[in-house]
């Protein structure tokens, strides 16, 4: 904030004059009252913030006096370079004073022959601006922490466009900002016909008349600014302002401005431009079908480029060079889509509005400062429409469309009044998506989708550029990166991105893969859609009486659509829906629609929202509030049947051929980039999810061949255990530890040799091993078991026990304790009550019911160990230890069912057999 304290730039809004190109050095004016240092300048960092003002017939005199203390060293950092940008075209920079105050002694570092640089460069070139500014700077020598920066300027500007007239904004600064000594002065001649307002209710003292001039001043900081809500109008969120000018009105400014917009004689018979209007004109004989086609050239066959010097404050450039350029800002736009109009009969007209003040304005001093834009505004057919020159993307449809600045000032020769820019919802989407994804393989594996998506408005002009642009590798990375910000992550198999001239569109088609956005909660899928409604909240707070009658900012306009199929897998049960399977609702500006449904094997939703953006009165926005509520959550939710097919049926099967298109897929991405190791570990984590571990397995070789790193060492070693390729999975574990020596890669490497009963060496590694909290809970289990292993089960429950004190009643330390107890046959004569604990301090999680399944087992329990089994795998059947332990308590029923279990359990999970073993359990 410091920093632009001394940032020389104008606060009055105003355009050329003949001035000098570089800074003058002289006293201050006469009628200036400059101020003294406070006796004491200690506290606030600002020591003394002088800003005065004087208007006199067509000149604002802007005089600034800054007095900074350097706190530490970061102040000393930003404030010893001093900036003062200006435009030499529109005023001069006078330098008064640049002092250093270090105790009882003043430095003149002026005096001292120190002078200001001038950089002559364009600051916002890239914006694409062309300001005419240039930049004087000093780096103050000497400069110390501690020391107090004292900087005195003027800038005078005058405006050729405003003639006599005369305008001024002065920002407020207000507390929590404080000062020594700070103030405010705007003064003008008596008789001047001045007019001044604050942009918050404000006590100003009355005029102070002396030497012929009139004076008002303000005593600042001002008191903190009342809260507001983040979604009150910006009228209410306004910053202290303080304005003046001499306008008698809207009237007086619309009319000012109007003969900067007469199009008379602007486009020449036989020129470019008439020729542009004779194409235009004989395309069609719809007026409206017209105005687009003019809208859309002057949108698409110019550029932006705002012009700010020169007098280009106000004055556009001509249409026939703005034509010519190919180039132009607001003004320029407007101008020549004015005359494009004008030559067609098209009654228009230009129009002020405020891209930042919004509604706003309407509480502002009448002034052409009080606007930073201008757009047309055109009628036919009884209707009003708002064309914006400098957007994008218009078609037939988006004339409708109303501009969110909420106010405009028509500019007419006799004058004209503000006038509300009255919300309408666009003709045609921003944005739909028709979107299908295949979860006929399966609801937990990777799913196809073929999307497209139709953009149009000022993002579609943004994707044209790129569009235009890109290269082959360009446009994959920009293809991926749209589907990505819509969709998710995905992996593009084939895609397109183009523009639609004719409908001013772009299209985007993509075919993909994606994760699975199903959801498995207690055994049962589940898949929330994403739709445009279900993000639909409407919650105004108005709860403190302060806020009560303070009207909603609204959303848009925009309009939004998803048409979403989901193609679904085979199987007995059937799907359901929960939520709002139709909408057809207008709340608070909104309107939403929904229409969802399943037929046989297929899921269908259309859905959208379009909103008109405006604001609602505070008494309206609470009764829509309670509207919003009592509609209740708008999430929509897919369920499947129990009995849906999972992925981990494919264990020990052959039959692939449901996998056939998701196998298809990988093979078009590997063969489009072959040498791209994520295409193959991605298809290796999808068949190894699939048990095709030799598929896996071959593609792991290829993921280390092109990219070897510790996940992937891992990912294959893992594979080879599953193989029952011990030796293999140790060297590859030892790899990912050459590559990353942490615990985690050491515990690992333990667990392999304990696979291959070479305990003694897993033990000596993890009793190497430390680390954080974390790291030693998970050291002193992986001890405990290997201890266990080795014959040493008392060593190996005191780690637990030990781990436990630490964490007392740590769920994952009562189930580890469970765990070990059961697992092992320890100390039986309490298991049941031990295990029980654990569960009940789990919430009946399905693995610790996994555990004391084991415990009663163990105790010979096996009804109470088979009830805990099915209600761990009715939770969670993908749990393949306890489908192991099921087949196990069966077989020891008598049940022969018992067998199909284990086969099933060891073909998603061999290496259950080897561990078990260790246990004691035979599975054969």
């Amino acid at each position: 904030m410091y920093k632009h304290l001394f940032l020389l730039t104008s606060a009055a809004i105003t355009a050329p004059a003949m001035a000098g190109e570089e800074p003058l050095y002289q006293p201050a004016p006469a009628w200036v009252s400059v101020k003294p240092l406070p006796a004491d300048t200690k506290g606030p960092t600002i020591v003394l913030y002088d800003d005065e003002r004087r208007l006199v017939e067509g000149t604002v005199t802007n005089y600034t006096d800054r007095a900074l203390r350097v706190d530490n060293p970061q102040m000393l950092n930003t404030l010893g370079t001093i900036q003062a940008p200006w435009l030499p075209d529109k005023g001069d920079l006078i330098i008064h004073r640049v002092e250093i105050i270090r105790g009882a002694e003043t430095i003149d570092v002026l005096a001292q022959g120190s002078k200001f640089d001038v950089l002559r460069r364009e600051q916002q070139l890239e914006q694409r601006t062309l300001t005419g500014a240039m930049t004087a700077t000093m780096t103050v020598p000497g400069l110390r922490v501690g020391d107090i920066l004292r900087v005195a300027y003027s800038m005078t500007v005058s405006d050729q466009t405003l003639g006599k007239e005369v305008q001024a904004v002065v920002p407020l600064i207000a507390a929590p900002v404080d000062a020594k000594s700070a103030s405010v002065q705007l003064s003008w001649p008596v008789g001047s016909d001045i007019r001044w307002s604050t942009t918050h209710p404000l006590h100003l003292p009355e005029p102070v008349a002396a030497g012929g001039f009139e004076s008002i001043t303000v005593m600042l900081p001002l008191a903190k600014p009342e809260d507001m809500p983040g979604d009150a109008p910006a009228r209410f969120k306004l910053p202290n302002i303080l304005q003046a000018g001499s306008f008698a009105g809207w009237q007086e400014v619309s009319s000012v401005m109007a003969p900067l917009y007469a199009t008379d004689g602007t486009i020449a018979a036989d020129s470019p431009l008439a020729a542009e209007v004779a194409k235009i004109v004989a395309a069609s004989d719809d007026k409206m079908t017209r105005m687009a086609a003019a809208l859309r050239l002057v949108q698409d066959e110019v550029a932006y480029l705002a012009v700010g010097m020169e007098g280009g404050n106000y004055i556009p450039q001509s249409p026939a060079d703005t034509w010519q350029k190919r180039y132009g800002d607001c003004k320029a736009k407007t101008l020549l889509l004015l005359a494009l109009l004008h030559a067609m009969d098209i009654k228009a007209e230009p129009a002020l509005v405020s891209s930042v003040a919004g509604d706003a304005v309407s509480e502002m001093l009448p002034m052409p400062g009080a606007f930073d834009h201008i757009i047309v505004h055109a009628t036919l057919g009884g209707e009003e429409y708002w064309l914006d020159g400098t957007d994008s993307g218009a078609t037939l449809a988006t004339l409708k469309a109303v501009p969110p600045f909420r106010n405009a000032l028509p500019v007419r020769a006799e004058g004209a009044g503000l006038v509300a820019m009255t919300p309408r919802r666009s003709g045609q989407f921003d944005r739909s998506i028709k979107i299908t994804y295949d979860n006929r393989p399966g609801l937990d594996l990777p799913m196809l989708f073929d999307a497209e998506w139709t953009v149009g408005g000022s993002f579609a002009g943004t994707l044209r550029a790129l569009i235009d642009q890109a290269g082959k590798d360009q446009m994959d990375d920009l293809i991926a990166g749209f589907v990505a910000s819509s969709i998710g992550p995905t992996q593009v198999i084939e895609g397109s991105m183009t523009f639609d001239a004719a409908n001013n569109r772009a299209i985007v088609k993509v075919k993909g893969l994606m994760t699975t956005l199903w959801r498995w909660d207690r055994g049962q899928g589940k898949r929330q859609l994403n739709l445009v409604t279900t993000g639909f909240e409407f919650k105004p707070d108005r709860s403190r009486k302060a806020w009560s009658e303070i009207p909603v900012e609204l959303d848009g306009p925009s309009a939004q659509m998803n048409e979403v199929t989901i193609l679904l897998p085979d199987t007995e049960g059937k799907f359901e829906l929960e939520g709002k399977t139709t909408l057809d609702e207008d709340i608070a500006g909104t309107h939403l629609e929904r229409s969802a449904k399943i037929e046989g094997n297929r899921f269908f939703v259309t859905d959208f929202a379009t909103s008109q953006g405006g604001e609602l009165p505070a008494d309206q926005a609470m009764a829509e509030r309670s509207r919003a509520s009592r509609l209740g959550s708008l999430a929509l939710t897919l369920e499947a049947p129990r009995d849906v097919s999972r992925r981990f049926e494919f264990a020990g099967k052959r039959d692939r051929s449901r996998l056939a298109p998701i196998e298809q897929a990988y093979a078009k991405l590997i063969e489009r980039k072959p040498d791209d190791a994520d295409n193959y570990l991605n298809r290796a984590r999808f068949r190894s999810g699939t048990y095709d571990r030799d598929g896996a397995l071959a593609d792991m070789n290829k993921v280390i061949e092109l990219a070897p790193d510790t996940q992937a060492y891992w990912t294959r070693s893992g594979l080879l255990l599953d193989l029952g390729r011990l030796d293999d999975a140790l060297a590859d574990a030892r790899a990912a530890s050459d590559l990353d020596p942490s615990v985690g890669s050491a515990i690992y490497e333990a667990q392999i040799l304990a696979e291959l009963d070479r305990v003694d060496e897993a033990i000596a590694i993890v009793e190497n091993l430390d680390g954080d909290a974390n790291e030693r809970q998970s050291i002193g289990m992986e001890l405990s078991d290997l201890y266990a292993q080795a014959g040493r089960k008392d060593d190996g429950f005191a780690k637990i026990e030990d781990l436990l004190a630490e964490r007392p009643g740590d769920p994952t330390m009562l189930n580890a304790r469970c765990w070990f107890k059961a697992s092992w046959n320890y100390q039986p004569d309490d298991l049941a009550q031990v295990c029980t604990r654990a569960v009940e301090q789990s919430s009946w999680s399905p693995p610790v019911l996994d555990s004391r399944a084991m415990a009663y087992f163990r105790l010979g329990r096996l009804q109470e160990a088979l009830d805990d089994i099915d209600a761990a795998l009715l939770s969670s059947p993908e749990l393949s230890p306890t489908l192991l332990m099921r087949g196990v308590v069966r077989k020891a029923m008598g049940d022969k069912k018992g067998s199909d279990d284990i086969a099933a359990a060891l073909a998603r999970d061999p290496s259950l057999e080897r561990k078990y073993a260790h246990y004691g359990i035979s599975v054969r």
